[in-house]
């Protein structure tokens, strides 16, 4: 489970926010084609499914669904640390349920699994690793063990923690500090797609070009059929009926597959 999948949070004037938990689930999509053009998704017995953890074959795949697990050579729902043992000791790191807040670490044994254990920040530089709490990483700098929540760009203290952590995060390296990416700041229409910003908290921005610049999307007009889905993280879909990208919520898929 890949637990630094984070952003920065903003939310700006008339902007339009887009969330985790509004994407299209794929009983949205009616056609074989694009269903299977989803990661997490099946076609099966004529409809568009949700995959099972066993419907998952590649390791990296598996282990980025919250609560599945690879475990040997199958994947499967996480059930507890102790029930995986990895050829990869790291590998347990890896694993875990992420909607529960549930995460593993390799035993003294090396292969074997168990759950996280967090460790208080030591005073010395050598005792300064890990992990205090999930998100708070002890970090030693200007010979101090520092205590830094890694959720948001304003509290990566350097330039080394905004690049380790930042760049999924929606950060920056500006003006001698780590602050939030803007849409101002993409410069060509081919970047000016989405403002990513803190996953966690579940709020990222939607950017569109205005012919001359990168500016917050009032609204979804600006999408087509061949980027509504997309850029607009999954929250929009095209309506071909009707023409118009729609919020995936208020969608009704057509009852037949039609050319």
């Amino acid at each position: 489970m890949n637990i630094f999948v984070l952003s920065c949070l903003l939310f700006l004037g008339y902007s339009i926010p887009v969330s985790f938990k509004e994407q299209c689930q794929c009983s949205k999509f009616a056609k074989e084609t694009s269903c299977l053009e989803q990661a997490n998704c099946i076609w099966s017995d004529q409809i568009c499914k949700e995959r099972s953890c066993s419907q998952y074959y590649i390791k990296e795949k598996c282990n980025a669904v919250s609560h599945c697990s690879w475990n040997i050579s199958t994947c499967t729902q996480f059930t507890k640390c102790s029930d995986y043992y990895m050829n990869d000791p790291y590998d347990c790191y890896k694993i875990g349920n992420q909607d529960i807040n549930l995460f593993c670490m390799p035993t003294e044994n090396g292969n074997d699994c168990k759950d996280y254990e967090l460790a208080p920040c030591g005073n010395f530089q050598d005792d300064c690793v890990g992990f205090q709490t999930q998100w708070n990483l002890c970090y030693w700098y200007n010979d101090t063990c520092n205590v830094v929540d890694i959720r948001y760009c304003d509290t990566l203290i350097n330039e080394e923690l905004c690049f380790i952590f930042g760049e999924g995060l929606g950060c920056q390296w500006k003006d001698n500090k780590c602050q939030m990416i803007t849409c101002s700041d993409f410069t060509s229409e081919s970047t000016c797609i989405l403002q990513r910003q803190n996953f966690i908290e579940d709020g990222p921005l939607l950017c569109m070009w205005d012919g001359a610049k990168c500016v917050e999307a009032k609204d979804v007009s600006h999408l087509d059929y061949s980027n509504c889905l997309v850029n607009s993280f999954y929250n929009y879909i095209w309506d071909s009926a009707k023409g118009v990208c729609v919020a995936c919520k208020d969608y009704t898929p057509p009852q037949t597959d039609t050319p």
